[in-house]
């Protein structure tokens, strides 16, 4: 199973998103409410240890495009971002982390920010995203 493939599958499982919408990878519908799981650049091997295993992480970001053309509507989406920030963090202290391909193990996984507005259409709808990584442990090949 490859990183994106748990991690889609991870996702998946927060109660938290609207389970009418697609979850996608790479790219965004054009139509409200949609969600997107995309890697995104950042360092891969965090540490590596003397018999050949490694700490590793995976950057990546959630992405959605919402319906935004009021306040109280930004107001939450915002809430739902803070909230998966807050879900990550009782996931990785509770030890609930992706199942990963053989040979890796999840250690964590967390938000590096605030959701945030990434473009505002004409069409009162917008792109959110947060950005976040999962490190694990690879054993040596």
């Amino acid at each position: 199973m490859s990183m994106i493939s748990a991690l889609k599958t991870y996702i998946a499982t927060y109660s938290g998103l609207d389970t009418s919408a697609a979850l996608l990878v790479d790219v965004l519908g054009k139509t409200p409410t949609q969600y997107a799981l995309v890697p995104i650049p950042g360092a891969r091997i965090v540490e590596s240890y003397i018999d050949g295993s490694s700490k590793r992480e995976y950057p990546f970001a959630i992405q959605s495009m919402e319906s935004n053309a009021d306040d109280a509507t930004r107001t939450a989406i915002n809430e739902f971002y803070e909230s998966l920030a807050d879900w990550f963090e009782t996931q990785t202290l509770t030890g609930t982390l992706p199942t990963l391909a053989s040979g890796k193990t999840a250690e964590s996984i967390e938000a590096l920010g605030w959701g945030f507005l990434q473009e505002y259409g004409e069409s009162g709808s917008g792109i959110y995203q947060i950005q976040a990584k999962i490190i694990y442990e690879q054993v040596a090949p």
